[in-house]
């Protein structure tokens, strides 16, 4: 499988081609909202007046969005905690089976991996990310910012873990490059939890504005 890989030719591998597609265009979204965010502070003083509010449309859209987000960062946190718990260990339960039941259970875990776990990953990736440009009421623009970089963070710490896991699937057990998968899936179930309790952060300022602007039009009516 690792060795003969192709673009799409499988469901799996375009699950996964779709979560890699998708995490790359949150990253050139995330640098264009930067260099936007960079820009507009370097333009002079009222040289821009800012929106006075947002549209209805808009801040449908934003909520849309944002619950997109929680439930894929959620799901995440859950799949990413099911694999730190159950899956992995038992790389090291099938090796005391043998070289074939170690090989069978290994291919059957990296053939599902994307199917299960690829798509909600990129999807959370590219939601946050788009939020940058979507505001939400109430909810301050550096705490998405922190959760995108947290998505960029698992981008970054995934490839060690998965160079582990091709190499025991190509050279069968080894107590150290399981030790390394383990270290680093330690770091992404840490990003994934710490994203999942951020999004709920985020959730809950927006309730909070929803509720505060429901509570002054009834002192309204």
């Amino acid at each position: 499988m690792l060795g003969t890989y192709r673009p799409f030719d499988t469901l799996p591998h375009a699950f996964f081609d779709a979560m890699t597609l998708m995490v790359a265009a949150s990253l050139l979204l995330a640098i264009a909202a930067a260099a936007r965010t960079i820009w507009l502070r370097a333009r002079p003083t009222g040289a821009t007046k800012p929106g006075v509010g947002q549209s209805p449309v808009s801040s449908s859209w934003a909520d849309s969005l944002l619950l997109l987000a929680v439930a894929m960062s959620w799901y995440t946190v859950a799949v990413g905690w099911a694999a730190q718990l159950v899956c992995y260990p038992i790389y090291a339960d099938m090796s005391a089976h043998g070289a074939q039941a170690f090989h069978a259970y290994s291919n059957g875990y990296l053939s599902r991996w994307p199917t299960a776990f690829a798509v909600p990953i990129g999807a959370m990736c590219l939601s946050w990310a788009t939020l940058l440009w979507v505001p939400l009421r109430n909810v301050p623009r550096r705490l998405v910012w922190v959760i995108v970089g947290l998505c960029l963070a698992f981008a970054v710490v995934t490839p060690p873990a998965a160079i582990a896991q091709g190499h025991m699937f190509s050279e069968g057990f080894s107590q150290d490059q399981y030790a390394r998968l383990m270290l680093w899936e330690d770091f992404r179930t840490a990003i994934f939890t710490l994203i999942g309790v951020l999004a709920l952060v985020v959730m809950r300022r927006r309730l909070m504005s929803t509720e505060s602007r429901s509570a002054v039009d009834l002192t309204k009516r």
